[in-house]
């Protein structure tokens, strides 16, 4: 059997050793064979007696056209066969773990030209893991001399060439040539081909295995392709890189939130979040932001902790049949995430990565700059007593043209009347981030270790805005002897933000966005507090007007973090098919929140003799602390048998034993001491306080089967139940199954001399069926008495929810079907993947009557299916150059089937303030937005005005709640997802592009409708002619539609009438409508252009590896629709997801990164 064939099966085996499962037998030379050959070639022999055996042969190619012995024999032995054969053919053969290698019996020196052979070069061929690889073929360049590596990946040649150049080459694996340079012995590790026919990929409890035998659909992304652009956000260098994985983002500063969804949504509680497993450590990454309509900050979610450049792979496992043995917290899929080990190299090295990155506004609102402050065509002033002129004043922008001549302004002086530059814009400054890791390692046949350490800083586009991070992680393992080998894993973290924007309408965006035209930045901060008021703003300030600069000026906030996670692990070898692994694993991290500000003091003036320094008594701080820890202990016994010389077994079966612990205290002072040092206990009054928190446990047990049939046929099985005590007593236990089949094709072709066209490489169909369980968040059973405080006191609290002792876990059953096929020797692929899901019995709070006013039930259908496909492509491949195209699709779509008895439409949590609601309505689809008020209208479609030409809101019939459930705005969900990733080669340089597409679904621009409702926003320089109409000037327009009597409509109004009209701000009223766009876009997402030096300019430098890049993020966007940013939510729940709503502007970010090895 030819090279190309034997390691191909060999991948396997090698996967074995990399997730430390030993190799079961594959075949028995004690098994009998019937074979009757005439006088052939030896790799014709062998590939007869492999279609009655399993068995796997290694050899030399040269050995491949022997010709070998006839014979004819019934029901004997192997090994008595292979005599029969070799006999007398100078081959011999040896026996290693039932796989054959078969090598010439003193073999003539090959002498090449005019030389002869005087030297010997002996080495050891390793894997990307340090394992010895078996069946590698090595040789001497240039000649025919080779050999080839054995099951300790132990090599030696002969040659008489000075300097040899030696070429080392495996299937899977980037053929890799190294000059002797006098040495004789060389020791070399292989780097995997990301174009590997036989890809090895990491699925549920860490198992390694062939990606071909699966079946479900799991999407394995290398470090080198994860972070080409120097993101310190894992989760943001995850964007685009998986198909069915949508980021959603919300644009709120640095580390800012972001929430992963797999396979769209399909909770009514907005739990959609996959599952996050490090190391084999379940690692929680909660969202901690208190953003609302009017304030609040986001900080970010805890994924923020992983060092991206300590990651080595991340598979994902998308939904349950992927996930099913990760129990209740796996049915959104897992994310899995695999940190690098040792060096990556044989014995000890070290590495530097540095990140040096600045961030700028690319994009923003558009604002008019033709009109500026006042009402009507005119400027309003603000007059003292004696009616003399003060300042300009009005807080709209509906005033006379911006044309320079001079006039009051808003702080009492003259000024040209002019435009003063675009806010969105002059506002920020330039964002720098440098992020730094360093890592020392060592591999050896003993063990690995590896420390690195890392260093993240960020400045942000606000004022005095700062994020530090520093990590630290330490991994190690020993092999203490041929039955034991432990390792383990420790990784600390601590970062610090200070001066996180504040959200929503009293935030700084939101105020940019209503400055009038000749209102300039400058004056702002410069005039921000005066000798007699302490917050001064071009009008009020006011609950809804504040001064941008007094708002980042006084309103303080800081948040910490710090984390510890790990594992202590040990794997026995109790036979060599049979292992034990057992584990111990750790996730805690403590969270300090704290919020100081004047807000309440925004009024504050002189009287008297008293300052305004003197009237702040409502100053005031919140703090909060937050302390999550959850272990795990796991056993786990790994197995795997040859049943017959087709059929093969691999097994597992374990048990775990979760525990979490939460607790948050949150309070909140007034009063304070020192107005300029906020520390807590120098509060004077004590406002509010709670001390909130859980416990829960889940014991579980899980087995794993699969069973293979010539290595083209598999059928995987899995069980797991789950005991959670967030069920009931006695109705705790719940028990979920899944079934997957994966057949080759192309291999079971090949097995009947049948096979595929030579331009198909391999075919594979796939299917599987799974089901999983979630059980209910904690403390959801009993009805409980709860206490705050208020005002100093403590007092008991009111619970309006009714629990339920008989709620039940949360059932998803999930089937997909998949098809991978791979063309033209690997140059074209394509895995393509249908799936349906339906998810039952959802824990879920319902109207409820009186005296509750919500309940817990078991409600609820919600119907996902969709489709996935990744293509990859090579249309370039010479030996310097070399161009990859790879694509992801993927659209889902998530029904509404049904909710609970009674109930027809529920509304996620959002703000009342707000002029939309998104929600669920039985038969329509999960995300739909609904308007809190929609434009009366024709059957034609046609606006229909009241009396006074304005638009008036619709009636509905008088069943204006059905009306408005009848006909959403827009829905959230895309129709389709996206990315497009072409990368080029040449030689040294490597260039990376990312184009991140998403089309369908729709997002509300509130941005829009606050700007348009004070007149600032680009769409209101539509204001019709400036003329007299019953004695009053003013701009007036036509609203285009027709009168109640169906008439074309000519009643002229002016356009501040109007603009306020359907403008949403102050309140619910408006028309949300009016301000809905496309959420489809296409974008530049990421960049990046890099040389890395050769080895030959290196080697008289003390670097083994150098690399410059220059690198960018979020250059641009190709198209969009929104006036903002698409992601322009202030959190990352469902809700959010329909708004534009005083988004941070969209940001581009440009630098440079080195990568250095030692």
């Amino acid at each position: 059997m030819r090279k190309n064939n034997y390691v191909l099966k060999e991948v396997m085996l090698k996967a074995a050793f990399s997730a430390l499962i030993a190799m079961a037998p594959i075949g028995d030379l004690k098994a009998q064979v019937t074979l009757k050959t005439p006088n052939t070639t030896l790799e014709v022999v062998i590939k007869k007696i492999q279609k009655q055996m399993n068995l796997r042969f290694f050899y030399d190619d040269s050995l491949a056209k022997v010709m070998v012995n006839n014979i004819d024999v019934k029901d004997e032995k192997v090994q008595n066969v292979l005599n029969q054969l070799l006999k007398g053919k100078g081959i011999s053969f040896k026996v290693e773990d039932n796989v054959v290698y078969l090598r010439k019996e003193n073999a003539p020196v090959t002498k090449e030209k005019g030389n002869d052979l005087k030297r010997k070069i002996t080495g050891k061929v390793l894997d990307e893991s340090k394992q010895p690889m078996i069946g590698v073929t090595v040789a001497i360049k240039g000649s025919t001399t080779r050999a080839v590596t054995d099951i300790d990946g132990n090599y030696q040649l002969q040659t008489s060439e000075a300097d040899p150049v030696l070429q080392f080459s495996y299937l899977g694996y980037k053929t890799k040539e190294m000059k002797a340079h006098g040495k004789d012995a060389i020791t070399t590790t292989m780097d995997v081909d990301s174009k590997a026919l036989d890809e090895v990929v990491v699925t549920a409890l860490g198992i390694k295995r062939d990606k071909k035998m699966l079946g479900y659909s799991v999407q394995d992304i290398k470090s080198d392709a994860l972070n080409t652009t120097g993101d310190p956000s894992v989760v943001g260098a995850l964007s685009g890189k998986v198909a069915g994985l949508q980021m959603n983002t919300a644009s709120t500063g640095l580390g800012g939130s972001t929430k992963i969804t797999i396979r769209g949504n399909s909770s009514l509680t907005d739990n959609n979040q996959p599952l996050w497993i490090v190391d084999g450590v379940p690692f929680s990454d909660n969202n901690t932001s208190n953003a609302s309509a009017y304030g609040g900050y986001d900080r970010g979610g805890t994924s923020l902790d992983i060092n991206p450049d300590d990651i080595e792979s991340i598979s994902v496992l998308k939904g349950p049949n992927a996930a099913a043995l990760y129990g209740s917290r796996a049915g959104n899929g897992v994310i899995l995430v695999t940190t690098k080990k040792g060096a990556n190299k044989a014995g000890f090295g070290v590495s530097y990565n540095g990140n040096f990155t600045w961030s700028s506004v690319s994009q923003a609102i558009k604002m008019q700059n033709r009109f500026g402050q006042g009402s009507n065509g005119a400027v309003n002033y603000k007059r003292n007593t004696s009616g003399d002129i003060e300042s300009l004043n009005g807080e709209l922008s509906f005033g006379p043209e911006l044309d320079g001549h001079e006039e009051y302004n808003w702080y009492g002086s003259k000024s040209p009347y002019r435009y003063t530059g675009d806010k969105l814009r002059d506002y920020f400054n330039t964002g720098f981030s440098q992020f730094h890791t360093v890592a020392l390692g060592n591999n050896s046949e003993k063990g690995h270790y590896r420390l690195s350490i890392g260093y993240n800083d960020n400045k942000g586009l606000f004022k005095n805005e700062t994020l530090d991070k520093l990590s630290i992680d330490l991994n190690a393992g020993t092999v203490v002897n041929k039955y034991l080998s432990l390792d383990g894993k420790i990784s600390l973290s601590h970062m610090k933000a200070c001066n996180r924007p504040l959200l929503g309408l009293n935030g700084e965006v939101a105020q940019l966005l209503l400055i009038p035209g000749n209102v300039s930045l400058r004056s702002l901060e410069e005039n921000q507090s005066s000798e007699t008021q302490i917050h001064r703003n071009w009008f009020g300030p006011n609950q809804h007007y504040s001064n941008p600069y007094y708002v980042r000026h006084r309103y303080k906030n800081s948040d910490e973090r710090w984390r510890a996670f790990g594992y202590y692990g040990a794997n026995i070898n109790i036979f060599d098919n049979l292992k034990l692994n057992a584990k111990y694993s750790f996730d805690y991290y403590r969270t300090r929140l704290q919020t100081s500000d004047l807000s309440l003091a925004d009024q504050a003036i002189t009287t008297g003799t008293s300052t305004w320094q003197d009237k702040i008594t409502t100053d005031g701080m919140q703090r909060g602390e937050e302390n999550h820890f959850e272990h795990n202990i796991q056993m786990l016994l790994l197995g795997n048998n040859q049943l017959t010389p087709k059929f093969r077994v691999d097994y597992s079966l374990g048990g775990n034993v979760m525990y979490q612990k939460y607790e948050l205290f949150q309070g909140g002072v007034q009063n304070m001491l020192n107005k300029d040092v906020w520390v807590y206990n120098t509060g004077g009054k004590l406002v509010s306080g709670s001390d909130n928190g859980f416990n829960r446990a889940m014991y579980s047990v899980f087995a794993s089967a699969q069973l293979a049939y010539s290595e083209y046929l598999s059928l995987d099985l899995t069980a797991r139940n789950d005991w959670s005590s967030t069920l009931p007593k006695g109705q705790n236990s719940f028990f979920y199954p899944s079934a997957s089949v994966s057949f080759m094709l192309s291999d079971f072709m090949k097995s009947i001399d049948k096979p595929l066209p030579s331009w198909v490489t391999f075919a594979k169909m796939r299917t599987s069926l799974a089901q999983v369980g979630k059980d209910p968040s904690p403390y959801n059973l009993y009805n409980t008495r709860k206490f705050e405080f208020e005002t100093g006191i403590r007092k008991p609290v009111v619970n309006t929810i009714k629990m339920n002792d008989m709620l039940k876990p949360e059932i998803k059953t999930s089937y997909e079907l998949g098809l991978d096929m791979k063309f033209l020797n690997n140059r074209l692929g394509f895995d393509f993947t249908y799936y349906y899901s339906v998810t039952r019995n959802q824990s879920m709070l319902v109207d409820a009557a009186a005296p509750w006013s919500q309940q817990w039930v078991n409600a609820g259908k919600i119907l996902n299916k969709g489709i996935e496909m990744m293509v990859y492509t090579t249309p370039i491949k010479t030996k310097d150059l070399t161009f990859n195209l790879n694509m992801n699709f993927a659209h889902n779509s998530s029904i509404v089937k049904e909710l609970a008895p009674g109930v027809q439409r529920i509304y996620f949590n959002g703000d009342n303030n707000m002029p939309v609601r998104v929600g669920a309505v039985v038969g329509g689809k999960l995300g739909d937005i609904y308007a809190n008020n929609l434009i009366k209208r024709n059957n034609a479609g046609q606006v229909i005005v009241n009396a006074q030409g304005l638009p008036q809101p619709a009636t509905g019939n008088g069943n204006l709640e059905q009306y408005l459930l009848n006909n959403p705005i827009g829905n959230i969900q895309p129709d389709l997802l996206m990315s497009v990733t072409p990368s080029l080669t040449f030689k040294g340089i490597s260039l990376t592009a990312m184009f991140d597409m998403r089309f369908g679904g729709s997002i509300v621009s509130v941005s829009e409708g606050m700007a348009t409702s004070v007149g600032t926003s680009e769409r209101t320089l539509n204001r019709g002619e400036y003329k007299e109409i019953s004695g009053v000037k003013d701009y007036y327009m036509v609203v285009p539609g027709v009168k109640e009597d169906g008439s074309i409509n000519d009643i002229p109004v002016s356009a501040q009438a109007y603009y306020s009209t359907i403008g949403i701000y102050k309140s619910q009223k408006g028309y949300a409508e009016e301000f809905v766009h496309s959420a489809s876009y296409i974008k530049l997402k990421e960049l990046s252009l890099g040389y890395s030096f050769p080895k030959s300019v290196l080697r008289k430098t003390p670097f083994t590896a150098l690399k410059l890049s220059f690198v960018a993020r979020n250059l641009c966007f190709l198209m969009k629709h929104t006036p903002g940013n698409p992601d322009g939510g202030y959190d990352t729940t469902m809700f959010s997801q329909a708004l534009d709503f005083a988004a941070v502007p969209y940001t581009r970010t440009f630098g440079f990164s080195i990568n250095v090895g030692f």
